[in-house]
C-alpha cells in the first residue's frame, strides 16, 4: 500500500519547485550530417612503403545521387595527396582544401542517377592507418613484448579519411571491398571473404576482399604482420577465424577463449543469427584502445595476448564478447550520428555482463551489474548529461546505458524484452538506427509506452539519490505496520527531475518470514505500506533487493540490522552493502558474524571486503582463518590478502610460498612486500623470482625496481630497465619502464633519445608518458640540456620538430 502525503508542509515547499514542468535538455552541437550521394560500393586499392608510412592507393565510390541537382560533392580526406580524379572513365574537376577534396562534374549530377568516382592518390598519415617497427631491427630473441612489424587500421571515429578519400560518416552505408598488394612473407586480413590470392613476380602477394552486405565506412579495415591462423566453427556453424603470433602458440587457447560458445550465445540472447559470413580476430601491436568491431574483422591489442597464467589476472574475454556484440550492435546496425553511439557501445557493455551469468554465476553477475552502476553515479555527480549527448562521455555510453538496459529487461521481464530485441534488430537489418526506433519496437510489439522511461533515463541527466527511512508503528485498531518513508534528494534542475520506477521494498522478520510489496515510486516524497499481520519484530528493511534500479540510496540502519541482513539477505549485493556498512564498528562487534560469513561466501567481492576488515585484527582465529585466503582458486582473492594481511613472523611461509603462485599480480605483491618487510633477505626473494616476467614484463620491471632499491645487481637492472624504456618492445612494457625509471630516477643519454623517439609515436598511450617522463628529468637543467641536444642534432622532419617544440623543456 502506498500513501501520497504531498500536503505535508514539511516538503510543501520543495515540492512546488519540484512540480514545474522542465522543457530545457542538454544541448548538443551534434547534428546529421547531409550528404548528396548515396555510396553503394568503395572499392579500395593499396600498396605501402612501411619504412616511411607511404600509402598508394586507388578508391572506386559507386554510388547513386539523392538529390535533385548536384554540382559538386566533397569527400573527406586531410592530407590526402590527389593524383588523378575521374567520373565515368572521364576527367573530373577537383580543389584539395585541408579537410578534403571537392570535386566538380561538367554536368550537374540528376537524382537516381547512378556513377563511379576513382581516386588515385598517395597519402602519409598520422591517424587512421599505423606502421609498427618498421624502423628497429627485428628482435633477436623470442619475446611475446619485443616490437613487431605491422600495419593496421583504425577507422573510429572518422580516420579512415587520413589513407582513403571518402564519406567517412556513419549515416550511409555500402559494401566494401579492398585489393592490398604487400611483401609475400607477410599476412593480410581485411572485411569479408577472401576472394582471391595472388603471388606476383616482386616477391609481393595480392589479397583480395570483399563484403557481401552493406557497413559503414569507419569500419573497413586492414591488419598486416607476420601470423599463423587456427580456425573454428561456432554449433551454429559460423567460421572462425583467429590470427596469432606463431612462435607463441601456447597462447592461443587462452586468449579465444569461448569464442565460439559467445558466437552461440549471442545468437540465443538477440535471437537473430550471426548477421555476416565470418568472424576473425587478429591481434595487433600498440594498438590505440582496447580493440575494435570492424565487421567481420575485429582488432585487438596484443595486451591481451595471455598466457595460462596472465589469463588468470585480466584477460581478452570480456573484450571479446564487447566487439563481438557489435557485430549486431554497430555493424548490423548503426547508430544515425554520434548522439546514438549508446545504441552500439551499451549494448557492447550490456552482454559480456550478460555472459558472465553463464560463465561465473549470478553472484558476478549481480558484481558487474553493480559497477557499472556505480561508474555511471561517479559521472551523475560531475555534471547532468545524459545518455544520449554525443559529448556525455565514456561512463554514459557503456556503463550507465549498460545499466539502463538491465533496467528495461528488468521493467518488462526478460521474454518481452528479447522479443523486443529481435523485432528491432529484424526491421532495421543493415540500415541506420537512433534511440526512437528502439522506443517505438516496444510499442509495435508489446502495446506499451515508455516514453517516460527514455526521457529520464536517456534523454536527461542525473540519477535518483533515494533517502529511506521506516518506523514499525501500532494502530488504534490494534494492527500494526511498517511505515517506509521514500524521499527523493537528488539535485532537481531543468534536465533532472525525479524518477519514476517500480521498486520492491522487503521486511524481513525475526522469526524467518518475509513481506514484500512492488510499487511503482515516482514522487518526490511517498509513504510505503507494509501490513504486519502477526506483529512480529522487524530483523531488517531491504529497498530495492539486488539493486535492481540504478540509484543511490542513504538508508542508515543499525548495527543489529547490518548483522541481521549479512547473514540473512538472499542476494550477494545485499549483505555486500550490510557488510561495508560494518566498516564503522569495531571488531568485537562483528568479529563472529565476519569469521562465519568468510567461511560462506564465494564472490571475491564479498570476499575481500570481509579480508579488509579483518586483516589487522589481532584475534588468531581471524588470523589463522585469513590464511586461507593464500590458497583460494581466485587469484583476485589471494592477491589482496597477500596486499591486506600485515607479515608476522608466523605467517611469511605463505607469502615466500606466494613467490611460485600460478598468477603474476600475486607474485609480484608478494614479492613487493617480502622485501619491504624483510629488507635484509631481499637478495634471496630477488634470486627465487628472477626468471618471472609476467605480461609486460610488469613482475620483471618490480624485480628490477628493487634490485636497485636494494643494491642488487644494481648496474644491470639499470641498463635492462633503460632497454625496456626503448622502441624495441611495446607501448604497455616501455610504460612500465617509464614508471620505474621516474621512481628509481635512473636517467642515460640512452633513456634521453628513447623518450624523445617515443614522443613522435603515433600513439598518444605511449607520446604522453613519455613527455611526462621526459619534463619530470628536464627540471634537472642538466638533462634538460640532453634533450636539446638531440632536437639539435638529429635529422627530424619539420611536423617532428614541431611536435617536439610544443614541449617548454625542447625550446631555447
Amino acid at each position: 500500500m502506498k500513501i501520497k502525503l504531498l500536503a505535508l508542509c514539511l516538503f510543501s515547499a520543495f515540492l512546488g519547485s519540484a512540480q514545474h514542468t522542465y522543457n530545457s535538455y542538454n544541448k548538443d552541437a551534434t547534428t546529421y550530417r547531409e550528404h548528396a550521394l548515396d555510396m553503394i560500393k568503395m572499392k579500395v586499392e593499396v600498396a605501402f612503403e612501411p619504412a616511411v608510412g607511404l600509402v598508394k592507393g586507388k578508391v572506386t565510390h559507386q554510388f547513386k545521387v539523392l538529390q535533385k541537382k548536384v554540382d559538386s560533392v566533397f569527400f573527406d580526406g586531410p592530407g590526402i595527396d590527389i593524383l588523378s580524379a575521374t567520373l565515368n572513365g572521364k576527367s573530373l574537376s577537383y580543389k584539395t582544401v585541408p579537410s578534403g577534396i571537392w570535386v566538380f562534374p561538367a554536368m550537374p549530377l540528376q537524382w537516381d542517377q547512378n556513377g563511379e568516382i576513382i581516386f588515385t592518390y598517395t597519402a602519409k598519415p598520422r591517424k587512421g592507418i599505423y606502421f609498427i617497427g618498421w624502423n628497429v631491427p627485428e628482435p633477436k630473441t623470442a619475446d611475446p613484448f619485443a616490437v613487431r612489424k605491422q600495419i593496421w587500421t583504425q577507422g573510429q571515429g572518422i580516420d579512415n579519411r587520413y589513407w582513403i578519400p571518402m564519406y567517412d560518416d556513419m549515416n550511409d552505408k555500402f559494401i566494401t571491398e579492398t585489393v592490398t598488394t604487400f611483401d609475400k612473407n607477410y599476412q593480410v586480413l581485411s572485411n569479408g571473404k577472401l576472394l582471391s590470392k595472388k603471388e606476383n613476380k616482386d616477391g609481393t602477394i595480392t589479397w583480395h576482399y570483399a563484403m557481401s552486405k552493406p557497413h559503414a565506412g569507419y569500419l573497413l579495415m586492414l591488419g598486416i604482420g607476420k601470423y599463423a591462423v587456427a580456425t573454428a566453427k561456432s554449433k551454429s556453424g559460423v567460421p572462425l577465424q583467429y590470427w596469432y603470433y606463431p612462435e607463441f602458440k601456447d597462447r592461443l587457447e587462452p586468449t579465444y577463449r569461448y569464442t565460439p560458445m559467445m558466437v552461440d550465445f549471442l545468437e540465443e540472447e538477440t535471437g537473430v543469427k550471426y548477421p555476416w559470413e565470418s568472424y576473425s580476430q587478429i591481434m595487433v601491436q600498440d594498438f590505440l584502445y582496447g580493440a575494435m568491431e570492424n565487421t567481420t574483422a575485429t582488432i585487438f591489442g596484443d595486451f591481451f595476448n595471455v598466457d595460462a597464467r596472465a589469463y588468470l589476472d585480466r584477460n581478452y574475454v570480456g573484450v571479446n564478447c564487447h566487439e563481438l556484440t557489435h557485430q549486431w550492435f554497430g555493424d548490423y546496425i548503426t547508430a544515425r550520428d554520434g548522439r546514438d553511439a549508446w545504441l552500439q557501445e551499451s549494448f557492447a557493455t550490456y552482454y559480456p555482463k550478460q555472459l558472465s551469468r553463464v560463465l561465473d554465476g549470478e553472484d558476478e553477475w549481480n558484481w558487474q551489474r553493480r559497477a557499472h552502476q556505480n561508474t555511471a553515479i561517479q559521472a551523475g555527480k560531475k555534471d547532468f548529461l545524459g545518455v544520449r549527448v554525443s559529448g556525455g562521455g565514456t561512463a554514459r555510453v557503456y556503463q550507465k546505458g549498460s545499466a539502463v538496459i538491465s533496467m528495461l529487461e528488468y521493467v518488462l521481464g526478460s521474454e518481452q524484452w528479447k522479443r523486443v530485441l529481435k523485432h528491432y534488430l529484424a526491421k532495421h537489418a543493415y540500415a541506420n538506427v537512433e534511440t526512437n526506433d528502439l522506443q517505438q519496437a516496444i510499442k509495435d510489439v508489446l502495446g506499451l509506452n515508455l516514453d517516460w522511461f527514455f526521457d529520464q533515463w536517456i534523454m536527461r541527466g542525473g540519477e535518483p539519490h533515494y533517502r529511506v527511512h521506516y518506523e514499525d508503528l501500532s494502530y488504534q485498531d490494534g494492527s500494526r505496520a511498517t511505515e517506509i518513508a521514500i524521499e527523493q534528494i537528488q539535485d532537481m534542475n531543468e534536465i533532472v527531475r525525479t524518477f519514476k520506477m517500480p521498486i520492491r521494498l522487503e521486511v524481513y522478520y525475526t522469526d524467518g518470514s518475509v513481506s514484500a510489496v512492488n510499487e511503482m515510486i515516482s514522487e518526490a516524497f511517498e509513504v510505503v505500506k507494509i501490513p504486519n499481520s502477526g506483529n512480529r519484530k522487524i530483523a531488517f528493511v531491504l529497498f530495492d533487493p539486488n539493486s535492481n534500479v540504478l540509484k543511490q540510496v542513504t538508508f542508515k540502519k543499525s548495527l543489529e540490522s547490518l548483522l541481521e541482513q549479512v547473514k540473512r539477505a538472499p542476494y550477494m549485493l545485499d549483505r555486500y552493502d550490510a557488510l561495508v556498512g560494518l566498516r564503522t564498528y569495531s571488531l568485537d562487534q562483528k568479529r563472529d558474524v565476519l569469521i562465519s560469513l568468510f567461511k560462506q561466501e564465494k564472490h571475491e567481492g564479498i570476499v575481500n571486503e570481509i579480508i579488509s576488515q579483518l586483516a589487522n585484527d589481532v584475534d588468531m582465529t581471524s588470523k589463522n582463518l585469513l590464511l586461507q585466503s593464500f590458497k583460494n582458486n581466485k587469484a583476485a582473492i589471494r592477491d589482496h590478502a597477500v596486499k591486506s594481511i600485515r607479515i608476522e613472523a608466523q605467517n611469511k611461509s605463505y607469502f615466500e610460498l606466494a613467490l611460485i603462485d600460478s598468477s603474476y599480480d600475486v607474485v609480484k605483491s608478494s614479492l613487493e612486500k617480502l622485501c619491504a618487510a624483510y629488507p635484509q633477505e631481499a637478495a634471496t626473494f630477488l634470486q627465487a623470482t628472477k626468471d618471472v616476467h609476467g605480461m609486460f614484463h610488469s613482475v620483471r620491471m618490480k624485480w628490477l625496481e628493487l634490485s636497485i632499491v636494494h643494491g642488487y645487481e644494481t648496474d644491470a637492472a639499470k641498463n635492462e630497465l633503460v632497454q625496456y624504456a626503448g622502441p624495441a618492445y611495446e607501448f604497455r612494457t616501455r610504460n612500465q619502464a617509464f614508471i620505474v625509471l621516474k621512481s628509481t630516477g635512473v636517467f642515460t643519454e640512452t633513456l634521453a633519445e628513447y623518450l624523445v623517439q617515443a614522443m613522435l609515436s603515433t600513439n598518444g598511450r605511449l607520446a604522453a608518458p613519455a613527455a611526462d617522463l621526459a619534463g619530470h628529468f628536464a627540471a634537472n637543467l642538466a638533462y634538460q640540456s640532453r634533450f636539446k641536444k638531440i632536437l639539435g642534432t638529429k635529422n627530424f622532419s619539420s611536423e617532428e620538430r614541431e611536435i617536439l617544440l610544443r614541449h617548454a623543456f625542447m625550446r631555447d
